[in-house]
């Protein structure tokens, strides 16, 4: 396989990933609504995130269903990776006229999609004490009301993976302002990543962004074929 053959492959998986990332975003909120929320959830509009209380997430990690908790946080988890040739991607488009923006946008998202792979690492891990036995759980309410409390390592963590959405909001607006991709392209993509990051953890506003993210991208699966 000759080097062209190997660039071209990389840059097919990176249209695809681009596409890919906020598709699974957006499956991974639905999820949400099947198990953790509830469809009247979905239409219900809030502006600030309120932290259910341990005793409703002891509920949710003690359900039988996957849907509950465990599979819409895994599907996250499995597809943080996609971020990263998705950003280079973009990056690419920003490269050639404004290098170093494009370094700094696709910089900034792989830190962050590290942080974001240790904050869903420490949820997933906080499942496992829904797995104590039902004479257990009253004692184990304040174990959990401590892992979840929004403080110290885990509030550091959860703001430095903000960075992964950061990134491509950066990149975006540069492909906007040299109209390197048409400008309701950049546009859908900068809105759907502001929008998620400002209304992180409000999940029908979440699957919003990540829709207009998804269909922001829809246009590179046409690069396919042309490489």
């Amino acid at each position: 396989m000759n080097n062209q053959k190997i660039i071209s492959n990389l840059y097919r998986f990176g249209a695809v990933s681009s596409v890919a990332f906020p598709a699974i975003l957006i499956i991974a909120f639905i999820l949400h609504f099947t198990g953790e929320f509830t469809l009247a959830d979905l239409i219900t509009l809030k502006f600030t995130y309120v932290q259910p209380s341990p005793e409703r997430f002891m509920e949710v990690l003690r359900s039988n269903s996957p849907m509950a908790f465990v599979l819409p946080h895994l599907l996250l988890y499995l597809a943080l990776p996609l971020g990263i040739p998705a950003v280079i991607y973009l990056g690419t488009f920003l490269f050639e006229r404004k290098p170093l923006l494009s370094i700094v946008g696709i910089s900034t998202s792989v830190i962050g999609v590290i942080y974001m792979g240790g904050v869903f690492g420490s949820w997933l891990s906080f499942s496992a004490i829904g797995n104590v036995s039902a004479d257990q759980v009253a004692g184990a309410i304040p174990a959990l009301a401590a892992l979840i409390k929004e403080q110290g390592m885990l509030m550091m963590t959860s703001m430095l993976a903000g960075l992964s959405l950061l990134g491509f909001i950066i990149i975006a607006a540069g492909l906007f302002y040299i109209r390197a991709i048409p400008r309701w392209q950049a546009a859908l993509i900068f809105a759907g990543n502001l929008i998620i990051i400002a209304f992180m953890d409000i999940d029908n506003l979440m699957l919003l962004g990540a829709t207009l993210w998804f269909i922001g991208t829809l246009p590179f699966l046409k690069n396919l074929k042309n490489k």
